[in-house]
């Protein structure tokens, strides 16, 4: 692989650690972020002196398969594309299909483990991996909870709500991120990094703002389903974590706006089946957005003007799905 080497992943927990594995691989590797809409422009938009492009945690939409396909293809004949994934692949997009030198995609475990098998750091720092792992909700795995017994579940989950809060409140501070993963990939834990604690503290305040506006404006949109709109700090997951938790309902889904478009995050509840990826992929879809993401959690961008059709096919959507 080339000396000449760029990392481009989510901006997330778990993208942040598997990017901090891949920068112990590659201790000179720029750092950019994305959200998984962005993947196709991102990967259009690589820098030219990036030899080598590692793209990690950012999955294809249903919406944008095409695109991004096309993306891969036009880019990889000036860059080598290292893709490493967890999420659902959309129909048309398979390990042939994505023009690649490598390529990493196993469903059912976090980013963070696929990069910890690619990369393969020194054992000691493979407590980077569980922290990635547990902010995805995949610490489920054989090797994950071997390292939370080597760690302690005390620890590794304290350090991770840490990481998890301070990274809430700097969604789009990429120079802070960027030096979250030098000091994982440098061998520090979340609570040895200057500023972390204080960005931790911040975060802790916003979620108790956060959990006064879901409280004050969650609402059923019909029995099955509850909807916060307008949510703080962007905090769209934690936010239709928090209506499960109060309304009760099988999916819970939150939203705000960010210019000419509106975010949403859908969480469904532990005793459901449902399939969010495939159910807001495509609505996602039908709308003029993106979407997709796992069974369990799933995200979209769709036209403001689109909302009350996305809710509506929410509904129909899921009633369909659960007499089926």
């Amino acid at each position: 692989m080339s000396a000449n080497v760029g990392i481009l992943t989510h901006n997330d927990a778990d993208g942040i650690c598997a990017g901090a594995l891949a920068k112990i691989a590659y201790p000179n590797a720029k750092i950019d972020f994305a959200e998984p809409p962005e993947l196709a422009a991102k990967v259009r938009r690589l820098p030219h002196d990036w030899a080598t492009a590692i793209i990690l945690d950012l999955g294809v939409s249903l919406a944008q398969r095409l695109e991004v396909k096309q993306a891969f293809k036009e880019v990889s004949k000036a860059h080598e594309i290292v893709y490493i994934d967890h999420h659902y692949f959309p129909i048309g997009i398979n390990r042939r299909t994505l023009v690649c030198k490598e390529l990493a995609h196993v469903v059912g475990m976090s980013a963070s483990e696929l990069a910890l098998d690619h990369f393969k750091p020194p054992s000691h720092l493979k407590y980077i991996a569980l922290l990635g792992a547990i902010g995805d909700y995949q610490e489920h795995t054989l090797r994950m909870q071997r390292l939370v017994r080597k760690y302690g579940w005390k620890k590794a989950y304290l350090e991770e709500f840490l990481l998890e809060q301070a990274l809430g409140v700097t969604r789009d501070d990429h120079p802070f991120k960027r030096k979250v993963i030098n000091g994982l990939a440098k061998g520090l834990w979340p609570s040895d990094m200057p500023n972390l604690l204080e960005q931790a503290r911040v975060g802790a305040r916003r979620v108790r703002a956060l959990e006064k506006h879901v409280s004050e404006s969650v609402r059923k949109i019909n029995e099955k389903i509850a909807f916060v709109p307008d949510v703080p700090f962007g905090a769209t997951g934690l936010a239709a974590e928090y209506a499960l938790e109060i309304m009760y309902v099988d999916v819970g889904i939150a939203a705000y706006r960010d210019r000419n478009h509106i975010r949403l995050s859908a969480r469904r509840s532990k005793r459901s089946k449902l399939d969010l990826n495939l159910i807001i992929g495509k609505l996602a879809l039908q709308m003029g957005g993106v979407g997709g993401g796992h069974k369990a959690a799933a995200g979209s961008w769709v036209p403001v003007q689109k909302l009350d059709d996305f809710l509506r096919g929410l509904r129909r959507e899921i009633s369909k799905q659960s007499w089926e």
